[in-house]
């Protein structure tokens, strides 16, 4: 086979790649809408069944559990028989899991429901696995920005919906999570494309099959890049996990603790930052400075944004700290996660992925039971430092373990020669079309 004719078919395929990714955007975003429904009601859902902080915290490490069991299998999965089967079979566990949790009458099954979402659980990383796969090398952090944006989309309108539904009973968001659920099934049968040999000039870049034990061993940079993750991730959860009770302990709203309306509209206001990271600023960012510098920076905004959350006493500080503590959050995600799946070959997308989940839901079980017990304890400005700790451990691991360049792609990334460098011009050039 001649290199121009290889290189004209991978041309041709990434031409009408940003096209093809336009019904993954649409199965992300509601599915992400039916998260947002779900997010900023559950404290309070679970509250009246009688849930304590704590309790709280282990519904979502429980949660986190069944995906650390279920994340590498998942993601395997999706490599060897498809992103679509695999994606439908995940959302077909997430809308059971919706529709149990909106009949639970006790938190044994609310508990219940958690665990089967959490065990069918893969609707992002699969996402993220078939937009890596359906786009070419240079073009994959756009290709995972849109996901991300879709995901932004998502949580802009699940926590609005949640915020007007909740007027109906504490149970009709729930249902119209499962609703948007289903109607993500039927969209991810009817618009997005099955696993077939168009994506093949892509494929050309697989790597030999090793056991699944060596590839993960053998990925070295990725490793670096997992461990930021893994902080990330804890902080994360940390903040996710008791935010709406910090809130409403410490903040009122026309003369009434913040309740889930009140958490929505933050949760509401985060997808929309999210959307405006995405779409105008973390491409415009790669101008000027490296994944290094982004990631450093990003967890400097966290940690000033939770020390601020120590402090605040009013509305507005709490707008500016919120604000601080989100672009850093988005900016650590979508750059992390962009730089985990370049350091991958193509074909072991999902297995990363995976790997990524359950690193996620590693962090994920033991951070909400944390976070509990220093909310369950009144420790709310204890609980804002720690937070602000962690994510200055992110600083200084970022500072150790992310080089100043990009380093050399793991073997099979790409075809040999063709991987583009990653000069502050070559992503410039690359960003503008998204």
């Amino acid at each position: 086979m001649g290199t121009s004719s290889t290189a004209g078919a991978g041309e041709e395929f990434r031409g009408d790649g940003s096209l093809a990714l336009v019904p993954t955007f649409i199965v992300v975003a509601v599915d992400a809408t039916g998260l947002g429904i779900i997010l900023p009601l559950l404290p309070f859902y679970s509250l009246r069944l009688g849930a304590t902080p704590f309790v709280i915290g282990a519904l979502i490490s429980v949660y986190a559990l069944c995906q650390l069991i279920a994340g590498p299998i998942v993601g395997v999965l999706s490599d060897r028989y498809g992103r679509r089967k695999v994606l439908v079979v995940s959302q077909i566990g997430t809308c059971v899991g919706f529709v149990l949790l909106a009949i639970a009458g006790n938190l044994t099954l609310v508990f219940l429901a958690r665990i089967i979402d959490g065990l069918t659980s893969g609707n992002i990383s699969v996402a993220h696995a078939y937009a890596a796969e359906h786009s070419a090398p240079q073009a994959r952090k756009q290709a995972l920005g849109m996901t991300s944006g879709a995901i932004g989309t998502g949580l802009l309108v699940g926590p609005a919906l949640s915020g007007l539904l909740v007027h109906y009973g504490d149970t009709a968001p729930v249902w119209a999570a499962a609703a948007l659920s289903l109607i993500s099934i039927v969209a991810t049968i009817v618009l997005l494309s099955p696993d077939h040999p168009a994506a093949e000039p892509l494929y050309q870049q697989r790597v030999p099959e090793p056991t699944p034990a060596r590839t993960i061993v053998g990925i070295r940079y990725a490793w670096r890049v997992l461990g930021l993750l893994i902080v990330f991730f804890f902080v994360n959860s940390m903040f996710l996990s008791q935010i709406g009770l910090f809130l409403s302990a410490r903040f009122s709203w026309n003369g009434h603790a913040f309740g889930a309306r009140e958490l929505g509209a933050v949760f509401a206001y985060a997808g929309f930052i999210n959307m405006v990271v995405q779409c105008f600023l973390i491409t415009r960012a790669n101008i000027f400075a490296s994944d290094r510098v982004i990631v450093l920076a990003a967890f400097a905004c966290m940690a000033i944004g939770f020390s601020g959350l120590a402090l605040a006493e009013r509305i507005s500080l709490l707008a500016a700290f919120l604000t601080l503590i989100i672009v850093g959050m988005m900016f650590t995600r979508s750059t992390l996660t962009a730089e985990l799946s370049r350091s991958t070959a193509i074909n072991r997308q999902g297995m990363i992925m995976g790997l990524n989940q359950s690193l996620m839901s590693g962090a994920n079980i033991s951070a909400p039971l944390l976070s509990g017990a220093l909310i369950g304890h009144q420790l709310y400005v204890g609980w804002t430092l720690v937070m602000a700790a962690i994510a200055m451990l992110g600083v200084v691991l970022a500072g150790q373990l992310l080089p100043p360049r990009q380093p050399a792609p793991e073997l099979g990334t790409t075809r040999p020669g063709t991987y583009p460098p990653r000069s502050r011009a070559s992503y410039g050039s690359s960003s503008v079309s998204q």
